[in-house]
């Protein structure tokens, strides 16, 4: 239990937060025990004296509403259960069954009615919800809501059928509350800190089950119903839960549920609470799966789910030119910066979350490791899979229509295990492999084991059939093996170190294969941009086959290189002498021998061919320099 413990000692260290809505457009919520959130699609304004004022139909962005529930009404799905305060209109309007043609109608009203009136009249009654009881007990809601159009009604006096606020049947529709009392600043209930501690006391005190809570090792009012929309509000599966009386979820070990786990009515309300709140404010989502890493004293840590940039610099702008050496004293400063926030009791802890079943959510993963002990291997990480990326985009003030600009920024660092993931499987990969993998590097950050080598595979095999994605696809593709390849070749060869530029003495027989083909590539696409055509090269069609059979291919990449030499001229040539002096380096009996090359090839390419792209950029800025001071000595 001591996922729950940690979520419990996040909730206490946060009391602070508790009930006040974030700052961001979410507005994210720590909630107080004893609620839950629920999406209305009304707001009903009573007067003080309990009457009818106005209402209004919530936008799409304002929906999000705190309620009061009980054990039974937080995990309803049939049956009469009303909620205590909020609630559809079958349960809050008295009228309801004059418009609306249902089974049982006037049960759920006064069911809803009776349980609202024990909390009024019990020591721990609120001003407002009085006023909300009042106004509710004259059975004209339904009236006043079609008389002011907010519902719609027919000719014979029903509601009309097929009107919808979105994608809710307007006798469906959720009722939050304004109370307007003079001298009161805040009328919505649901946001009202007065009204959260009239109902947490009141319903506390109901409390009478009294068993030994496993999380805090007392005995005190104990649960057997636990909270639900953990992911969001309308995830059905739970974390706890033994309702299986007749098959076998405890029965073979246990007599009956209690003796598998009890926990604490309010041990597991501000546990569940504080796991909501993390995952909406910092949660990885992935479909249904949710990896959350957090700081019991709710401090700033990294997060291991993002690549360098998001996860350690944030919105800090990367450096126009940046080196190794410059990148690792940015990454530690970054890292001592965290550090300065975390004391030395910090406790980190790392969590994942997914569901087996619709009712039964998983932790696929979890960790708990001190706050220095977590920094230094995150640092890890992002010192060691790192490479030069330029597929990033940020965004970059805001368009004539008020849309957000993007725009692309090199940077240095580790890719995400998303990117990842899309890099070795592509863009379509399905949601079972994309959490699968992510779920096994995640192990590669925080715990420091080996990158699979079939993710690094996969991915180097996808790089090398160029031919098969779109430009930008490959490019993004390209850096990102490159960095797994990296890593995979620290870890592997005892901590081998492999530099972003290019390394003309390197001796590595891959390596230097890589190179000859870049070159090669270079060759043809020059041939091709001064005779304006535009297509892929040979070698970058041959790219798969070279990496299998380098000896064979390259044999055949140079006969077809031998017609756009002749159209190069000195750029030709110089091109031809730099492919000469990388063969050349190369042993005549590693030159042909049948072995495939090692991955180690893609960063000969990569990195010979970033080369050759900076001098055709550097090339290119002098022509068109040189062509305009011809223009201004001619205009003289």
């Amino acid at each position: 239990m001591s996922w729950i413990q940690k979520l419990y000692d996040t909730y206490e260290n946060c009391r602070s937060e508790v009930g006040i809505p974030g700052t961001d457009e979410k507005r994210i919520t720590l909630l107080p025990i004893a609620h839950s959130t629920q999406n209305a699609q009304i707001e009903l304004v009573i007067s003080g004296d309990g009457d009818f004022r106005r209402a209004r139909v919530l936008e799409k962005n304002e929906v999000v509403t705190i309620i009061p529930v009980n054990e039974d009404s937080a995990t309803r799905s049939n049956g009469i259960v009303p909620h205590p305060l909020c609630d559809k209109l079958q349960y809050v309007a008295g009228d309801y069954i004059r418009y609306v043609d249902k089974k049982n109608g006037e049960k759920f009203y006064n069911k809803y009615i009776e349980q609202l009136e024990v909390w009024c009249n019990s020591p721990y009654c609120n001003e407002k919800v009085n006023v909300i009881l009042c106004y509710l007990k004259k059975k004209k809601l339904m009236l006043d809501l079609i008389e002011h159009k907010i519902l719609v009604g027919d000719d014979n006096g029903n509601l009309t059928k097929g009107v919808k606020f979105g994608t809710i049947d307007q006798s469906d529709a959720f009722i939050r509350f304004k109370v307007e009392i003079s001298g009161e600043d805040e009328s919505a209930v649901w946001l009202d800190p007065k009204v959260y501690e009239s109902y947490i006391n009141y319903y506390l005190s109901l409390q009478e089950e009294i068993a030994l809570c496993y999380v805090k090792g007392q005995k005190i009012p104990c649960c057997e119903k636990h909270p639900a929309k953990v992911r969001h509000t309308g995830d059905k599966s739970k974390l706890i839960s033994a309702n299986d009386t007749s098959g076998f979820t405890y029965r073979g070990r246990f007599a009956d549920k209690n003796q598998a786990v009890s926990v604490g009515y309010e041990t597991t309300q501000k546990a569940h609470n504080a796991l909501r709140w993390l995952i909406e404010k910092q949660g990885y989502k992935n479909g249904e799966q949710v990896i959350i890493a957090w700081s019991t004293n709710n401090q700033d840590i990294p997060d291991p789910l993002y690549d360098t940039q998001d996860s350690m610099f944030g919105k800090e702008e990367p450096a126009a030119i940046s080196t190794e050496k410059e990148f690792a004293g940015r990454l530690s400063s970054a890292i001592e910066g965290y550090g300065c926030d975390l004391d030395t009791k910090a406790e980190i802890v790392i969590m994942g979350l997914d569901a087996a079943t619709i009712g039964r959510l998983s932790i696929t993963y979890y960790r708990e490791l001190d706050g220095m002990d977590f920094l230094n291997r995150i640092e890890h990480w992002h010192k060691t899979c790192i490479w030069k990326h330029t597929y990033k985009k940020v965004k970059d003030g805001f368009d004539e229509k008020g849309k957000p600009k993007l725009k692309h920024i090199t940077f240095i660092g580790a890719p995400s295990p998303k990117d990842i993931t899309l890099a070795a499987y592509g863009e379509k990969v399905n949601d079972k492999l994309k959490k699968s993998t992510v779920e096994r590097l995640l192990p590669c950050i925080i715990d420091g084991a080996r990158l699979p080598y079939d993710i690094v595979n996969s991915t180097v095999n996808r790089v090398s059939n160029p031919v098969a994605m779109e430009k930008w696809e490959w490019e993004k593709a390209l850096t990102i093996a490159c960095a797994l390849v990296r890593k995979d070749r620290y870890d592997k060869v005892k901590k081998e170190e492999w530099s972003m530029a290019l390394d003309e003495n390197q001796k590595d027989r891959s390596y230097i294969f890589g190179r000859l083909l870049a070159v090669a590539q270079q060759i043809e696409e020059y041939a091709l941009y001064t005779a304006g055509e535009k297509r892929d090269t040979n070698a970058e069609r041959l790219m798969h086959q070279f990496k299998i059979h380098p000896y064979k291919t390259w044999g055949i990449i140079t006969d077809k290189l031998k017609p756009y030499m002749a159209r190069l001229g000195f750029r030709g040539i110089s091109l031809k002498e730099l492919m000469t002096k990388v063969n050349s380096m190369i042993p005549y009996e590693e030159f042909i021998s049948q072995k495939k090359l090692d991955d180690s090839y893609i960063l000969g390419y990569y990195c010979q061919r970033q080369v050759l792209i900076e001098e055709k950029m550097r090339l290119s800025e002098e022509n068109k320099r040189k062509k305009l001071e011809k223009t201004r000595e001619g205009e003289n």
